[in-house]
């Protein structure tokens, strides 16, 4: 226990760093998380076992916004694009050489034949030779050929025409099977350089077409007998050249296919995939596979994105989240570790309902979560503008869960705002009931607005009112049950608690009355002037009030060193001034002391703590001028050293204090006596300077007399003289 209060006190005394540490790891938590559900949030654990054709065992519903590829529209779209891919044929440039070689080395053995005149019998075995190499021609017809003047010629001819038929391509008649009516794109090599060209396949050359082509070109070259000699040649030594090529045809449908711009679908989060007891079909299971695959990666966008998002969130916050707090420096950073817990608390809440795994869309989890009770709690023990600063802050982390679920910031923001709003009157506890009765009703008009625009009013959204009504009174519950603890874990002074402190029988207000009554009366005169005052200036007239109530409690166990107890003599007579100052001067500490170990809250201890600033004790300062030496009397000696008031509360209670003291101790107090005493105080208390460093102004200052003049007036008004009952009967008497 000892360790855990040293730890308690180190903290205290390091408030600031403590702060600053603790935002920088709910910072970092919250960036492990994002980036963490980024790489472990899945569709589902049973999603991998799910196969088409198998009953949905519940509904399956998509948890995020994807795109997919349209599976059955880029089965049809490659379709069309393959008929439109033309097959490639090519010339083989080496059947085209070799063919020319052999011919060119049949025309130079035929031609050695002419010229040397040789038998029939050579020629036959010219004709045997060429029939083992594959060719047809007899030997009448070599030995004919040989007769004729226009043999060179006709060879010449033979030449040219098989070299072009070469280049242009044969085709055999079967190749690849392709309809002939298409087209086809051929490649052929003239001087070593491609041509491309597309043609349709029936356009193409075959052997059966060979005479048809001799004819149509060199017809005009030699007469009909010998161009039928050309065309036997070009038949007999042509081979087909021009084949299908299977690679190249698929390496450009491949590249063309790869350059199709896919066909995506869109797949909403809450779209319904399947719904319980139906059949999953290969369309459900294509969806099914697409949240899987998206589920299993990374989003390293996204997650750059939202690290970006968060930290301009927790920028934007550390900028504005001070602004919204109280002027209480020593309050502040508590108000503001509570606000971050807050948002860390219903960050979380979020975190679990629509991520891990997604339970419910945003709007339902808005609808779940009491989200206006955060900001209800902040209104109540910070300030509304904490809490209305809350409502817009968990509305963009709602954006940071997902930037299309603009309702659901919009029902947490308002909702937030509209809950900062019923609580800013609040002063007791069955009023959080009513709040929570106003705030489920304005929740119930939000939902209807939103899903009247919607256009989704069906039975099962008409369900989403009732639960916005629920969330409404939630909120109220909950916040009537965590406050007293929050109270009491932070002493805040919420207008609750100092409502249950006013409470004049509570048991150190009691005490005070059985063993000060003197201090009591003056105590409770205190805190009447204190808060009507503070209500004049606009500031918390009930923490005015139960510091005036508790400001003299240090007076308590020494109640007959103070003249508003004595009753018979005076306790000082007999005791020198300097030890009648130190008693005097004590009832400060004493009461701070007293007001800790009761734990009030700090504002009422700094009442306490300054309700005498640091102002000179006169009466004993010159009692003791005239009985001591001068020289060894100094001002501080004799003065209050606890520091001057802070606040508008406390310094409206000094000058309380003060005033109802002086006004007690007049003898026939009348208005007039009352407002010249209570100017000459608040005068003498500025001259001082005793509240030089309150938040009151000169304004404040002149409407906070008018408030004691008016109380006052009402305490110590005139009265008149009521006649003695001997007068009456004397007077009964006389009239018989």
């Amino acid at each position: 226990m000892k360790k855990i209060n040293e730890l308690l006190r180190y903290i205290k005394n390091q408030k600031h760093k403590v702060l600053k540490i603790a935002l920088l790891i709910s910072f970092i938590l919250d960036l492990l998380f994002i980036v963490l559900l980024s790489r472990m949030e899945n569709f589902s654990d049973q999603a991998n076992q799910i196969q088409a054709g198998m009953v949905a065992e519940k509904d399956i519903v998509a948890d995020k916004d994807i795109q997919y590829i349209d599976s059955n529209a880029m089965s049809k779209l490659k379709y069309e694009a393959e008929k439109k891919i033309l097959p490639i044929f090519k010339v083989d440039s080496s059947i085209t050489a070799n063919v020319t070689s052999a011919f060119d080395e049949f025309s130079t053995t035929l031609q050695n034949y002419f010229a040397e005149n040789l038998d029939y019998d050579a020629f036959a075995a010219l004709s045997e030779k060429l029939k083992g190499d594959g060719y047809s021609i007899s030997t009448d017809f070599l030995y004919g050929m040989g007769k004729s003047p226009a043999a060179s010629q006709i060879l010449e001819t033979s030449r040219k025409a098989l070299e072009d038929l070469m280049t242009l391509g044969v085709m055999d008649n079967t190749a690849a099977g392709y309809d002939k009516n298409q087209v086809a794109e051929v490649w052929r090599w003239r001087e070593n350089l491609r041509e491309k060209e597309d043609i349709a396949l029936t356009d193409l050359m075959t052997k059966s077409r060979i005479p048809d082509f001799i004819k149509s070109r060199y017809s005009s070259l030699l007469d009909k007998n010998d161009m039928q000699t050309v065309v036997l040649f070009v038949q007999q030594f042509a081979k087909e050249n021009l084949f299908f090529d299977y690679n190249e045809t698929n390496k450009k449908k491949e590249t063309l296919l790869a350059n199709l711009e896919p066909v995506y679908k869109t797949l909403m989060q809450g779209d319904v995939i399947v719904k319980k007891g139906f059949i999953i079909s290969d369309t459900d299971m294509e969806k099914i596979d697409a949240l899987k695959q998206n589920s299993s990666k990374m989003d390293l966008g996204g997650v750059i994105g939202t690290i970006i998002f968060l930290l301009g969130l927790f920028l934007l916050g550390m900028e504005i989240v001070p602004y919204s707090m109280p002027h209480n420096e020593a309050r502040k950073n508590s108000y503001t570790l509570f606000f971050l817990i807050l948002i860390e608390i219903f960050f979380f809440l979020f975190l679990v309902l629509v991520k891990t795994p997604p339970l419910f869309d945003n709007l339902i989890a808005a609808l779940i979560i009491p989200s206006a009770m955060f900001s209800m709690l902040l209104s109540i023990v910070c300030s509304p503008l904490t809490g209305i600063t809350f409502a817009f802050i968990s509305a963009l982390i709602v954006f940071l869960f997902d930037m299309n679920s603009a309702l659901a910031a919009i029902f947490v923001v308002l909702s937030g705002l509209s809950g900062s709003m019923v609580v800013r009157n609040y002063s007791k506890r069955i009023q959080l009931i009513q709040s929570g009765v106003y705030l489920g009703i304005i929740n119930m008009f939000l939902m209807v607005a939103f899903l009247l625009a919607s256009k989704h009013f069906d039975n099962h959204r008409i369900l989403m009112v009732l639960f916005a009504f629920l969330n409404g009174m939630a909120c109220s519950i909950l916040c009537l049950g965590i406050l007293p603890i929050i109270e009491h874990v932070m002493n805040v002074p919420t207008q609750s608690r100092l409502a249950e402190l006013s409470d004049l029988n509570t048991p150190i207000l009691q005490k005070m009355l059985h063993m000060a009554s003197g201090t009591f009366n003056h105590s409770i005169l205190v805190g009447n002037l204190a808060e009507n005052a503070c209500i004049e200036i606009k500031a918390n007239g009930l923490l005015a009030r139960v510091g005036g109530y508790y400001h003299d409690i240090g007076k308590i166990d020494q109640a007959d060193f103070f003249i508003e107890n004595q009753e018979t003599y005076n306790r000082h007579d007999n005791l020198s001034p300097s030890l009648s100052v130190s008693i005097i001067k004590s009832h400060v500490k004493y009461g701070v002391e007293k007001a800790k170990e009761l734990n009030l809250p700090p504002e009422v201890i700094d009442i306490i703590a300054h309700h005498h600033g640091n102002g000179l004790i006169s009466y004993f300062y010159v009692e003791a001028m005239k009985l001591e030496d001068k020289a060894r009397v100094t001002p501080e000696a004799y003065s209050y050293s606890d520091g001057r008031p802070k606040s508008k509360e406390e310094a409206v209670v000094l000058l309380a204090d003060s005033i109802e003291a002086a006004v007690r101790a007049m003898k026939n107090p009348t208005l007039e006596g009352i407002q010249n005493r209570v100017n000459d105080i608040i005068k003498s208390k500025i001259e001082s300077g005793q509240i030089s460093e309150s938040e009151l102004t000169f304004s404040d200052l002149k409407i906070v007399a008018n408030s004691f003049v008016n109380t006052l007036k009402g305490i110590h008004h005139s009265r008149i003289q009521y006649p003695k009952q001997e007068e009456i009967n004397e007077l009964s008497s006389n009239s018989k």
